[in-house]
Parts: C-alpha cells; structure tokens; sequence
C-alpha cells in the first residue's frame, strides 16, 4: 500500500471519529444529568483517538511527498 493511501484511511477514519463525536455531542445536549459525565468521557476519548488518526494521516502525506521527490514521480 502507498503512504498517501494509508494516509486517506487514517484521514477517513478520523472524519467518521469526528462525525460521531458532533452526535454525542448533540446528545449530550438534552442527555439526563446522570449521563453528562458519561457522554464527556466518551467524547473525551473519541477526541484524542480523532487527534491521533489526523496526525497519522499528516506524517503519512508527508512521507508520501518525500518518496515522491525521492523517486521523480
């Protein structure tokens, strides 16, 4: 597999992470006041997993851009 195509995988699977969080976060808005604190630590994960598959798909892109000057293609 290529860098960038790794890199689109990593890039959409953060968007589906992103896309679920702005749902939990919706939720969160007429949630009971003894889900809140569930729903903020859940949030609070899928956030850092979303950071972390953004980043992953950057340094991928990155490499991908080096290989390509590296080969002339």
């Amino acid at each position: 597999m290529k860098y960038s195509e790794w890199s689109k995988e990593y890039s959409d699977e953060g968007k589906k992470i992103k896309e679920r969080i702005n749902e939990l976060k919706t939720q969160q808005e007429t949630a009971p006041p003894s889900e809140i604190t569930s729903i903020k630590n859940r949030i609070n994960i899928l956030l850092s997993m979303y950071h972390d598959c953004m980043e992953t798909a950057a340094e991928l892109m990155r490499k991908a851009r080096r290989k390509d000057v590296e080969f002339g293609s």
